[in-house]
């Protein structure tokens, strides 16, 4: 699909340093563009991710490379052009309540809460040191937007990070969500068949959950009369969901 005019402009509104990533993300995420409404979600990305900086998140000289970065406990911070293509496959929209599962550095919760406001996000985090790593970056980055982009930081505000186990069935699990999204993977028929029934226990009708493999193809489960499954044709690595107590 050619690059939209607006795009365009996202893209050289952006600092310098930034162009390069922007650019990346859109080539890769472009060729899975199937209509103008997913051209204009990921326009929407690319404007929220040249807003959220994600140097708040990650400290490391390449920042602005389209790859995915190391951070604390081992695990690492999504390529942004992955982060786009599981947005654009959730089909995240302004009023979604959504639940994210492994928060990281807290960069993707960031960007879906900028994208769904005013629904909520829920992050819930395995390792309790990592949620609190998220909190301090996201501590940051709102006082950089309430004091540059004040009108944005409300876009921030619907943001709660647990640390659980998702599987272990806790708080989190009395709601319903219309979006979920993985951001680490899954190696086994057991962690399928649970991520299979957190989908159905969960997700809201029309629902749609996206959940990537430690290496393959990405899970999407959509909640209509039934519950559907499908695949990416395309293939990820991620680092492994840790679900064990």
């Amino acid at each position: 699909m050619e690059k939209s005019i607006e795009i365009e402009k996202i893209i050289k509104a952006a600092p310098k340093s930034m162009q390069a990533m922007l650019s990346s993300i859109y080539e890769y995420n472009s060729r899975f563009l199937i209509d103008k409404e997913q051209e204009k979600l990921l326009s929407k990305i690319l404007f929220a991710i040249q807003h959220l900086d994600r140097r708040y998140f990650v400290e490391d000289d390449e920042v602005y490379n389209d790859y995915a970065l190391p951070i604390t406990a081992g695990q690492t911070i999504s390529q942004p052009s992955t982060v786009a293509r599981m947005i654009i496959l959730a089909e995240v929209e302004q009023g979604d309540d959504i639940l994210e599962i492994g928060t990281g550095s807290g960069w993707n919760a960031a960007l879906i809460a900028y994208l769904a406001y005013p629904g909520h996000i829920t992050s819930v985090e395995r390792i309790a040191s990592l949620k609190e790593y998220a909190e301090k970056n996201l501590a940051k980055l709102k006082g950089y937007i309430k004091q540059k982009k004040p009108e944005d930081f409300q876009k921030l505000s619907k943001i709660n990070l647990f640390a659980d186990n998702i599987f272990g069935k806790g708080k989190v699990w009395k709601q319903r969500y219309n979006k979920i999204i993985f951001t680490a993977g899954i190696a086994s028929e057991e962690d399928e068949k649970n991520v299979e029934n957190l989908a159905s226990n969960l997700l809201k009708q029309s629902g749609i959950l996206i959940c990537p493999r430690v290496e393959g193809k990405m899970l999407i489960y959509k909640k209509e009369k039934f519950l559907k499954r499908f695949e990416t044709k395309e293939d990820y690595v991620f680092v492994p969901l840790i679900n064990h107590e």
